[in-house]
């Protein structure tokens, strides 16, 4: 079983039925509050204020308190966007000019230090 698995049931299944022996709590409820306000509303106001208890229990509870959908939304990520230094496109160009890879170039630079 996965995470989806259970996701997908709690949300969109509804049988309560799995095996919990990889069911673990805090990231059922990690991923639930990504779905909307109301979501994480109902979690923090039903699961985390009740405290720690039994996975059958915590499941079941999940299992009732949310609505049936028809399909599990996608959850979309705000991804980090790395910024690249001036180093790496200075390497890049210089790669690109020479037509050598950019591993290859940073390798023979590594040698050039060893060497003075």
């Amino acid at each position: 079983m996965t995470i989806f698995d259970y996701i997908g049931d709690i949300l969109s299944k509804k049988k309560g039925n799995l095996l919990l022996d990889e069911y673990i709590p805090f990231l059922i409820n990690r991923w639930l509050s990504f779905l909307s306000p109301q979501s994480c509303a109902v979690l923090n106001d039903t699961v985390n204020s009740l405290g720690n208890f039994d996975k059958n229990y915590h499941y079941k509870l999940l299992v009732s308190l949310f609505p049936k959908v028809k399909y599990t939304p996608r959850i979309q990520y705000i991804k980090k966007i790395k910024k690249e230094k001036e180093e790496d496109k200075d390497l890049k160009l210089l790669a690109h000019n020479i037509e050598l890879s950019v591993r290859e170039l940073q390798q023979l630079l590594e040698l050039e230090k060893q060497l003075t």
